[in-house]
């Protein structure tokens, strides 16, 4: 029904309720910490791209900061036992790139340390979400933060060019991955776990 809205940021608080003037209509959103913190308080306009969630009882509008963030959510969502909440919650702490590290590594580890996500609930995100994960486009760069998460990507290919199931790439490579190694290295590392 809605894909974005454009205005001006009425109100915001450190819960993430945002109010957006958009041409004298005020809509109450839901954001996470990663788009409250992306949001100019100057006045000037802002996008966001949003999601309508329909309850009995309520009509909930949550507001992302690019597009990313929102497939993601979708994603989330699409989980059985995730609701909203629990999705903005992990999208709070982790972001889109982060947690797109995290279903390709299948690290449910960090996934645990989110508030509201138990271990069960952990291991149910990485084992439905971990080939599904290309579903959520790469964030707009932000100077290097992408780097690990690209060379996990990078080496994830290439084990599969190689033959290598998806899942069998996935799996040595969240046993060999720690931040900053590059591809190449991944990769000869994961061939040593394979071989």
């Amino acid at each position: 029904m809605y894909d974005f809205l454009r205005g001006s940021v009425a109100a915001l608080d450190t819960a993430g309720r945002l109010s957006l003037d958009v041409n004298g209509v005020g809509y109450l959103l839901r954001v996470s910490e990663q788009t409250r913190r992306r949001i100019a308080l100057d006045g000037s306009a802002v996008t966001l791209h949003v999601r309508l969630v329909v309850r009995e009882d309520d009509l909930l509008l949550f507001g992302f900061a690019d597009a990313a963030e929102r497939a993601a959510f979708d994603l989330l969502t699409g989980v059985q036992q995730v609701g909203p909440n629990v999705a903005l919650a992990i999208l709070s702490a982790l972001g889109t790139d982060e947690l797109r590290r995290i279903l390709l590594t299948r690290d449910s580890k960090s996934l645990r340390e989110v508030k509201g996500v138990g271990p069960k609930l952990a291991e149910r995100l990485v084992v439905e979400l971990a080939d599904r994960v290309e579903r959520i486009p790469a964030s707009l760069p932000v100077a290097g933060a992408t780097a690990p998460l690209r060379a996990v990507e990078e080496a994830q290919r290439a084990l599969v060019v190689l033959g290598f199931g998806g899942k069998e790439a996935t799996d040595a490579l969240a046993a060999v991955s720690a931040a900053g190694k590059p591809a190449e290295e991944l990769v000869r590392l994961a061939l040593a776990r394979l071989r």
